[in-house]
C-alpha cells in the first residue's frame, strides 16, 4: 500500500519505458498465472528495525517475519523455475533475484514458532525440559486441591466444590463462618464477604513449585525470543531488500489487475532523439506528440463513458475545445491529463493500443472553481492567480490544461485576455489544451498557425450532448436550445433570439455547414473501409484457393492429376493475379471488387471440378491394382497417411507408419506400390522408433494461461498423438480458477473419438485442477 501511495509520474522517457515494461510483464504473468500472489508477505521493516537495535520481538511478530521469509523464498523459486523468464520477464526476475536465501533463519523460526504464534517446546532442549516439569508440578497441585474438595473432611466448610485462581495461585472457596476449618492463606474475598478464597497450607509448597517452574519457563522463552530477534537483526539489510523486492512485484501485479479491470492497454511512447523536430505549421516546435484513440476517463464506469479520439502535436500545438455546458469539455480535458500522467507512472491507459503519448517533464493544470471567501478570491481571480504562477515556469516541454480560460469576468475583456494567454503559451512552445465559450477565441484559432479548434458534439434534434470530441470544428454553446429543453418559456427564448447579433447567425450556419461536410466525409470513409474489408476477404479466399491448388499439385501421384494439371495451374495463376492486384493498387483507389470476385469464383470452380474428376479416377485405379500383401506401400484412409504393410492376418493388416505400428482392416487400405528395399527395416528398429515417438509425446498437457477459444485444436491434436503412439492415458492440467476452462476441456474430451472416458485427477495429482483422459486401445 505504501509503495502504491508513493508512485508518481516520471519525466524521464527511459524511466517511463522501464515502468511500462514492468507493467507489461506483470500483465502477461497475470494472464498465464492468474492465481499468482505474494502469499503471506507483510511489511515487516518496523520489526526488523527494532530487532537491529536490540529490541526483543514477540512470538506473534516473529510469526509475521517467518511468513514473509517463506513468501519471498516461494516467489524467488517461482521466477527461477519459470521457463524463459530471463527473456520474457527480465525485470520481474530481477526483483525476485534480489531476494536472498534465508534458509538457516527460516529453519530456526520454523522450529521455534508455531502456526498460532506460540513458542514451541522444540525451540530448545531446556524449554522442553522445563515445560515437562511445569506440567508435572501443575498435575500434582491439581490432584492435591481436588482431594480437598472431593473428600468429606472439608465438605461442609466449602462454599462450592470448585478450584479457582486468585493472584496467579490456585485457591478454594470457603464459607466465611467456617474460616477456622480450613487452614491457609486468604488471597481474596467475595463482594458480599460471605466467601473467602483460601490457599490451604498443604498446597502452598506445590503452588510455589509450580510458579517457580513457570517463571523459569518465561526466562527461557525470553532467551529464545532474544536469540531469534538478534538473528533477524543480523540479517536486517537483506530482509529490508527482500521486502522492497516483494513490494515491487506486488505493485506490478496490482498494476496488472488494474489494467485488466479497466480494460487498459499499453500506450506507445513518442520518444524522438534530442533536437528532433516534427512537421508543424509553426516551425521549430519541440517534438512532443499525443494521440489518444478511443480514450476513456479512468474514473467513469466503462458502460457510461463515451470514448474520445484526440491528436495534438503534429499539425498544431494548441487545441481549443468549445461547446455547451455539460457537453464533456472538462471531461475531455481531464481524460488527456489523467491518461498522460498514468502512462508516465507506468500504468496502462484505458484507450486503444494504437494510442501514442509523450513524456512531459512538467504538466500544468487549471481546472475547477477555486474561489475562496477567506482569501477574497473570485472565480476569475483564482484562475488568473494559477495561470500567472504557470507562466513563470512553462517551457517547450510542458503540457498545459486550462478550463474556461478567461472566464468569470466581462466577456469582451475575458476573450481578449484568453487570446493573449494562448499567444504567450504558443510563443513558449508549450502543448496546450483549453476550453472556452468565447466566439472570438474560436476565430483566433482559425487565424493562428499552430492553433486548432475542437468541439464536443451536441444533438440539436434531441437537444442533448453526445460527448463526442470533433477536432477541426468549433462548437456552439447552444444556450437557447438547452434553455428550451429545460422548460424556458418560448416568448423569452424568442426575445433572446431577436437580440443576437446577425453575424453570429452567419457563423453558426457556417459551423453547421462544416459539420454536415464532416458527416458526409465520415460516411464516405466508412464506405471505403467496408470496401477494404471486402477486398481483404477476397484476398483471404484467393490465398485459400492457392493453398488448395498447391496441395493438389504436391499430392499428385498418378495420371489422374496429370489430366487436370493445366487447369490447376490456371487456377493458381488467377489466385496470384488477385493478390498482385491488391498489393499494387494505389492507396485510396477503389478496387474493382466485382472483377476480382468473378476471377476468384472461376478459380474456385476449377479446383472443385478437378477434385471431382480426380476421385472417381483414383477409385478405378485402385480396383485395377493387385491385392495388398506384405511389403506393399499403402494409404490408410482413416488417417490419410501412408505406411508399409508388415504382415496380413485374416482381414487385418499390421502397418508400419513412420515410427508407429498400427493395425487396420485391409478393406480400409489403398495400395500405392511395393516398398523400396531401402525402406525395409528390422522389427527392432521399428520398436526403437516407436519408443522414441512415445517419449516425444508428454504424459501431461498444461493449458493454464491459454484462452478458451484456442484450446480446442491443442487438446484434440495432443490426445490423437497420444493415441497413435499407444499411450493408455494422459493428464490435462487446466487449473481450478472459475471452472470455465475445466468444463470446456471435459466437454471437448467427450467429443474426441479416441477417448474412452475422462475423470478428475487424483488428490495428489491436481484434483479438480486437472483431468485424466483414458484412451481407447489401438
Amino acid at each position: 500500500m505504501q509503495r502504491a501511495r508513493e508512485i508518481g509520474p516520471s519525466g524521464d522517457p527511459q524511466q517511463v519505458k522501464y515502468l511500462l515494461d514492468v507493467t507489461d510483464e506483470a500483465v502477461q504473468l497475470g494472464v498465464q498465472f492468474p492465481d499468482l500472489s505474494i502469499g503471506g508477505a507483510r511489511d515487516i521493516r518496523d520489526f526488523v528495525n527494532r530487532a537491529e537495535k536490540g529490541f526483543r520481538l514477540q512470538s506473534a511478530e516473529l510469526l509475521l517475519v517467518m511468513d514473509t521469509l517463506r513468501a519471498g523464498r516461494e516467489l524467488r523459486r517461482f521466477f527461477q523455475r519459470l521457463p524463459d523468464a530471463d527473456t520474457r520477464y527480465p525485470n520481474m526476475l530481477e526483483f525476485a533475484e534480489a531476494i536472498d536465501n534465508f534458509s538457516p533463519l527460516e529453519t530456526d523460526l520454523n522450529r521455534s514458532i508455531g502456526p498460532r504464534g506460540d513458542v514451541l517446546d522444540g525451540a530448545s532442549p531446556e524449554l522442553s525440559r522445563i515445560r515437562k516439569a511445569v506440567r508435572v508440578a501443575h498435575s500434582r497441585l491439581q490432584d492435591r486441591l481436588h482431594s480437598f474438595i472431593s473428600g468429606g473432611r472439608f465438605g461442609t466448610a466449602l462454599q462450592e466444590n470448585i478450584v479457582t485462581m486468585r493472584e496467579g495461585r490456585y485457591v478454594i472457596p470457603v464459607r466465611a463462618d467456617a474460616r477456622g476449618v480450613v487452614k491457609g492463606i486468604v488471597h481474596d474475598t467475595s463482594a458480599s464477604g460471605q466467601t473467602l478464597f483460601i490457599e490451604p497450607f498443604d498446597v502452598v509448597e506445590l503452588n510455589n513449585r509450580w510458579r517457580e517452574q513457570q517463571m523459569e519457563e518465561k526466562r527461557e522463552v525470553d532467551r529464545i525470543l532474544d536469540s531469534l530477534s538478534q538473528k533477524i537483526g543480523d540479517e536486517a539489510e537483506a530482509i529490508r531488500r527482500m521486502v522492497e523486492a516483494i513490494a515491487a512485484i506486488d505493485l506490478a501485479m496490482a498494476k496488472s489487475r488494474l489494467a485488466s479491470r479497466m480494460q487498459a492497454t499499453r500506450p506507445r511512447l513518442h520518444a524522438p532523439t534530442p533536437g528532433q523536430r516534427v512537421k508543424s505549421d509553426d516551425a521549430n516546435h519541440p517534438s512532443h506528440y499525443l494521440r489518444l484513440v478511443q480514450a476513456r476517463h479512468p474514473l467513469i464506469e466503462a458502460d457510461k463513458v463515451v470514448p474520445i479520439d484526440i491528436e495534438i502535436g503534429e499539425r498544431f500545438r494548441v487545441l481549443l475545445i468549445t461547446g455547451p455546458n455539460t457537453g464533456g469539455k472538462t471531461v475531455a480535458l481531464k481524460t488527456v491529463g489523467l491518461l498522460t500522467l498514468m502512462a508516465q507512472t507506468g500504468l496502462f491507459i484505458p484507450a486503444d493500443d494504437t494510442s501514442v503519448v509523450s513524456v512531459f517533464p512538467s504538466v500544468y493544470v487549471d481546472i475547477g472553481d477555486e474561489q475562496s471567501i477567506e482569501q477574497s478570491l473570485s472565480t476569475f481571480s483564482s484562475h488568473i492567480r494559477n495561470i500567472i504562477a504557470m507562466l513563470d515556469h512553462v517551457g517547450s516541454d510542458s503540457l498545459v490544461l486550462l478550463d474556461e480560460v478567461g472566464a468569470g469576468t466581462d466577456p469582451q475583456e475575458g476573450s481578449a485576455l484568453a487570446r493573449a494567454i494562448i499567444s504567450e503559451l504558443l510563443r513558449k512552445r508549450a502543448m496546450v489544451l483549453a476550453t472556452t465559450h468565447y466566439s472570438e477565441v474560436k476565430a483566433y484559432a482559425y487565424a493562428t498557425r499552430g492553433v486548432e479548434n475542437a468541439s464536443v458534439e451536441f444533438d440539436v434534434k434531441s437537444l442533448r450532448p453526445t460527448y463526442r470530441l470533433m477536432i477541426g470544428i468549433p462548437g456552439k454553446s447552444n444556450a437557447l436550445a438547452i434553455a428550451t429543453r429545460l422548460g424556458m418559456p418560448k416568448n423569452i427564448i424568442a426575445e433572446a433570439d431577436s437580440m443576437l447579433d446577425p453575424g453570429d447567425g452567419d457563423t453558426a450556419q457556417l459551423i453547421d455547414d462544416i459539420r454536415s461536410r464532416r458527416d458526409e466525409i465520415t460516411r464516405e470513409l466508412s464506405s471505403v473501409k467496408r470496401a477494404e474489408e471486402e477486398v481483404r476477404e477476397l484476398r483471404r479466399r484467393a490465398a485459400r484457393t492457392l493453398r488448395e491448388a498447391e496441395e493438389m499439385r504436391r499430392n499428385a501421384r498418378d495420371e489422374a492429376i496429370a489430366e487436370v494439371q493445366g487447369e490447376l495451374e490456371s487456377a493458381r495463376e488467377a489466385a496470384r493475379q488477385i493478390s498482385r492486384q491488391q498489393v499494387a493498387r494505389p492507396t485510396g483507389q477503389e478496387p474493382d471488387r466485382q472483377q476480382m470476385a468473378r476471377a476468384l469464383k472461376e478459380a474456385e470452380e476449377t479446383v472443385k471440378s478437378a477434385q471431382r474428376r480426380k476421385q472417381p479416377r483414383e477409385r478405378q485405379i485402385q480396383i485395377e491394382r493387385a491385392p495388398i500383401r506384405a511389403g506393399d506401400r499403402v494409404r490408410i484412409i482413416a488417417f490419410d497417411e501412408e505406411g508399409e504393410v508388415l504382415n496380413i492376418e485374416g482381414r487385418d493388416a499390421e502397418i508400419q507408419m513412420g515410427s508407429l505400428k498400427v493395425r487396420q482392416p485391409v478393406a480400409s487400405l489403398e495400395r500405392i506400390g511395393r516398398a523400396r528395399q531401402s525402406q525395409q527395416r528390422s522389427a527392432a528398429s521399428y520398436a526403437r522408433e516407436a519408443q522414441a515417438s512415445m517419449d516425444a509425446v508428454p504424459l501431461e498437457l498444461d493449458l493454464r494461461g491459454k484462452r478458451v477459444d484456442e484450446i480446442g485444436p491443442i487438446v484434440e491434436s495432443y490426445v490423437n498423438d497420444a493415441y497413435l503412439v499407444g499411450m493408455p492415458f494422459v493428464r490435462i492440467i487446466h487449473g481450478k480458477g472459475t471452472g470455465a476452462l475445466r468444463q470446456v476441456v471435459r466437454d471437448l474430451l467427450r467429443e474426441v473419438p479416441v477417448v474412452a472416458k475422462s475423470e478428475p485427477a487424483g488428490a495428489n495429482e491436481g484434483g479438480e485442477g486437472a483431468t485424466v483422459a483414458h484412451l481407447r486401445k489401438t
